[in-house]
C-alpha cells in the first residue's frame, strides 16, 4: 500500500476506465456538461477560482453560472480552495470566489498555506471525475496550454472522494 503525505492509503490500483483527453479550451465545455448534468453532488479542489461577473460573455463565467445554478438547484457542493500567505493576490481572489459560492449555498474551505492546496479536481455524483491542470482563471481556459481528463470511473471517483473526504476534515 502506498501512502501520500496525507496518511492516506491507496485503496485499488489498476481498476478500469473510459478516458476522456480535455487539452485546452475542450476543457470548458465538458466541464460545464458534468455540472450541469450532476444530480447529487460535486465536490471540488481549485488552487484558482475567478469570478467576473461584469463580464458575463467569459468562458469563465459560464462554468461560474452553471456551478451557481446547481448550487441554487441543492446540488450538495463542497470547495477547497488554496491559501497563500499574507498578501498573495491568489488569497484574494480566492476569498472573492468564497464570496459568490457561500451566497449560493456552497460550503467552501481553505486548505492550509503549507503545504498548499494545488491539485485541480472536479468529482460528480461519485461516479465520474475530472482531473488536470487548469485554474478556474481566463487566462488558463485561454492562453495557457493546460490539459486534463475525463474520467468515467465509479471506483477511481470513489477513492479521490476519500482523497476529497480526508483534505476536507484536516482543513
Amino acid at each position: 500500500m502506498k501512502t501520500n503525505n496525507f496518511g492516506v492509503r491507496l485503496l485499488v490500483e489498476d481498476i478500469p476506465a473510459l478516458i476522456t483527453p480535455l487539452p485546452g479550451k475542450s476543457y470548458v465545455n465538458k466541464l460545464i456538461s458534468c455540472i450541469t448534468n450532476t444530480h447529487f453532488s460535486i465536490d471540488i479542489i481549485q488552487y484558482q477560482w475567478h469570478f467576473h461577473p461584469q463580464k458575463p460573455e467569459l468562458e469563465l463565467q459560464k462554468i461560474n453560472r452553471a456551478v451557481i445554478v446547481q448550487a441554487q438547484n441543492n446540488i450538495k457542493m463542497r470547495v477547497l480552495l488554496s491559501k497563500e500567505g499574507r498578501g498573495s493576490s491568489l488569497t484574494a481572489i480566492n476569498m472573492q470566489a468564497k464570496q459568490f459560492l457561500s451566497e449560493a449555498g456552497v460550503r467552501v474551505k481553505f486548505g492550509y498555506t503549507y503545504p498548499i492546496v494545488h491539485s485541480k479536481l472536479w468529482i460528480f455524483d461519485n461516479e465520474t471525475f475530472i482531473l488536470g491542470s487548469h485554474n478556474l482563471s481566463s487566462r488558463s481556459i485561454t492562453v495557457n496550454w493546460e490539459t486534463s481528463i475525463f474520467v468515467k470511473s465509479k471506483a477511481g471517483a470513489l477513492e479521490f472522494s476519500r482523497y476529497f473526504d480526508s483534505l476536507w476534515s484536516l482543513c
